[in-house]
């Protein structure tokens, strides 16, 4: 009884660890329904896709992720600064794949492929970056109403892999994104990936 006893203690310690890591995880993937109260029209911008054949193959730093599968966050910064570049004159513009061997140059990237957000301003001089513990419609309103663009992290067809897409402007109630998996170059409706928001960046010029 009273090994039978111990070997009760310690499966219940094991299955409350068990669950308290399910919940902290379940935790983790919630999302933010996002929908625009303002029309924030997105005007000129400038559109690239992660699968383009110029820079599709380059990885992430030393990582062993390619830009086609995994380039999405750098695609959207891409677009970000190139588009407020051509829309302000702040700064300069650059294609995803010109980036990519910037930060990988300037070890932006760690080992996974991810990205370091501290190292980037040393890489890119004279940008502001933001990492917003939340993801807010308050906020992204705000930054579009000053010609900056949020990229979000969504979950691809809204239940699929994490992927960014870049925030550009808004329409009839819903945002629209610079999606880097876009294959006809066009602006999609966040709704197209469930409307739902996980993560919020923001990489701009400064004034």
């Amino acid at each position: 009884m009273k090994r039978a006893g111990i070997l009760a203690c310690i499966f219940m310690v094991f299955a409350m660890g068990a669950g308290g890591f399910l919940f902290l995880r379940s935790r983790k993937d919630i999302g933010t329904a996002i929908r625009p109260e303002g029309e924030y029209e997105p005007g000129e911008v400038v559109l690239y896709g992660q699968k383009n054949e110029a820079w599709k193959d380059d990885k992430l730093g030393t990582s062993v992720y390619a830009m086609g599968g995994s380039g999405c966050l750098t695609t959207c910064i891409s677009s970000a600064l190139s588009t407020e570049h051509e829309q302000t004159g702040r700064g300069t513009g650059g294609s995803p794949g010109e980036l990519n061997e910037l930060f990988g140059e300037y070890q932006v990237y760690n080992e996974s492929g991810d990205i370091v957000w501290a190292r980037l301003k040393e890489a890119v001089p004279g940008i502001e970056v933001m990492v917003a513990s939340s993801v807010e419609n308050k906020e992204i309103e705000e930054l579009l109403s000053k010609g900056h663009y949020p990229i979000v992290k969504v979950k691809v067809g809204g239940g699929g892999a994490g992927h960014w897409v870049l925030v550009v402007g808004s329409r009839d109630g819903e945002y629209l994104c610079m999606d880097p998996l876009s294959e006809n170059g066009e602006l999609v409706p966040l709704s197209r990936h469930g409307g739902v928001a996980y993560r919020m960046r923001c990489v701009y010029w400064q004034e």
